[in-house]
């Protein structure tokens, strides 16, 4: 099933690309976005088609921070329904867990998971399987939103540090501007190591009665989504994948499900956990070679295989070609 998103995704974008000297209609059109999409927010555009756009966008106008700079034209906002709900949290811990809950509702396009360490909350932000081989635009578009949002109620406030899986910029100024300064390239994962400090911050629209009732009404739903376990278990395996083991007992745990019940609901959804994972390594295999400067071994340890050859087999099984011809291609060189 194709994944689509709120077209106000794309707000802000045809007076970025014109600035630049850009033509924003055709690149729409080139990526498969409807025009219409630029003047209503809450027009369904496929999400691959918004990375697409993102990509080329970022290329045709020759500004390698394209999704930085378009992230200073964007808001929450964009989030609609959800962004109604997280506005009613009482506290930043409570709105993070809002946008962790109820992405799904936006867009199943793109991924959010949370995990905890005794000083952080750990916001980890992917791209879902088969919605872009390249996404750098999409994850600083996205993680620089977050932490604009985040900068809104604790202004002193700067990430104890953000990684991406992606090479860094040719130049970093508008980086350390929306980011702070403690940034991480070439990383396992796209995150936001965010001090638990924060958490019970208040929110001075926070509405407990309101909250409570737009909660009920998203998490009904959320449960009518037909593919909310599929999109559940990618999610964890993404968010497991980089940092630890990931076999379908540990993924049935985090989801409170036994490994049977996982099993029997991946099949009656026509999938497995096998070829979920299967995917999930194809997909960040090849980002990985296209965006990052990780050597092979060092992405075939993260994706869990034994050693580099196999990692080139099931490469080979993937693409049809060799992870060096994937990183030449990414370069340039034929």
């Amino acid at each position: 099933m194709n994944s689509w998103v709120r077209s106000g995704a794309l707000v802000g974008a045809p007076g970025l690309i014109a600035e630049l000297g850009g033509d924003a209609d055709a690149l729409a059109r080139d990526a498969g976005i409807d025009l219409a999409a630029f003047d209503d927010p809450d027009f369904p555009v496929p999400t691959g088609s918004v990375v697409s756009f993102l990509e080329t966008a970022a290329t045709a106008c020759r500004c390698e921070n394209f999704g930085l700079q378009l992230a200073q034209r964007q808001d929450m906002s964009l989030l609609g329904p959800l962004w109604v709900l997280m506005q009613s949290a009482t506290t930043v811990g409570e709105m993070l867990d809002d946008l962790a809950r109820y992405f799904m509702l936006h867009t199943t396009g793109a991924l959010i998971s949370v995990a905890s360490t005794p000083r952080h909350l750990i916001w980890n932000y992917s791209l879902a399987t088969g919605t872009g081989k390249d996404d750098r635009q999409t994850m600083e578009l996205g993680i620089a939103i977050l932490v604009q949002e985040l900068r809104k109620v604790c202004p002193q406030w700067q990430p104890e540090q953000v990684s991406f899986r992606h090479n860094p910029s040719k130049d970093l100024r508008l980086h350390r501007k929306i980011l702070g300064t403690n940034f991480l390239f070439n990383a396992e994962r796209n995150a936001v190591f965010i001090d638990k400090t924060i958490l019970t911050t208040p929110l001075h629209s926070g509405d407990p009665l309101a909250h409570q009732a737009l909660a009920s009404r998203l998490s009904a739903q959320r449960k009518q989504l037909p593919t909310l376990l599929s999109t559940q278990t990618e999610t964890v395996i993404r968010s497991l994948l980089p940092v630890t083991t990931c076999d379908i007992a540990v993924v049935a745990k985090v989801l409170n499900l036994s490994t049977r019940s996982l099993q029997r609901n991946l099949t009656d959804a026509d999938t497995s956990f096998s070829a979920m994972l299967d995917a999930v390594r194809a997909d960040l295999a090849l980002k990985y070679l296209r965006q990052s400067g990780l050597a092979v071994a060092d992405i075939a340890e993260i994706l869990g295989f034994s050693e580099t050859s196999a990692l080139t087999r099931a490469f080979g099984r993937w693409y049809g070609y060799s992870p060096r011809r994937a990183r030449l291609s990414a370069s340039g060189i034929s």
